[in-house]
């Protein structure tokens, strides 16, 4: 196993709430968040009332949590600033949530672009 393994391991065994708010904490910082995508487009979950964007804090979780359903896609890099400014308030419009860091397992905090975006602002 890798050190990077032995890093997503404690990264993922870590509560929906603590993944949520490092991610969040990191995107106030100005880190870049990453989520999956395909000649298509981005990965979109259909949780049947929920459209979910599912983002992590790196493209190395990203990649390691698509690699056996979506092996497909790859990592798409979104800024900071682009996330807050154009990517919320067009998920907003569009209806869709966001996913902050589903474990392996796919539990994770899933809100509204409009939640989401308040909690950045808090």
């Amino acid at each position: 196993m890798t050190s990077t393994s032995n890093i997503d391991d404690t990264f993922y065994r870590q509560a929906s709430n603590d993944r949520y708010d490092y991610v969040l904490t990191l995107i106030k910082k100005g880190h870049s968040i990453w989520t999956l995508a395909d000649n298509e487009g981005c990965l979109i979950i259909d949780l049947g009332s929920d459209k979910v964007l599912p983002i992590w804090p790196s493209e190395g979780l990203a990649l390691g949590w698509g690699e056996k359903e979506y092996s497909g896609f790859t990592g798409l890099e979104i800024q900071a600033t682009e996330w807050a400014e154009k990517w919320l308030p067009g998920m907003q419009q569009d209806g869709f949530s966001v996913g902050v860091a589903p474990n392996l397992a796919g539990e994770c905090i899933v809100s509204s672009a409009e939640e989401h975006a308040a909690d950045l602002q808090n």
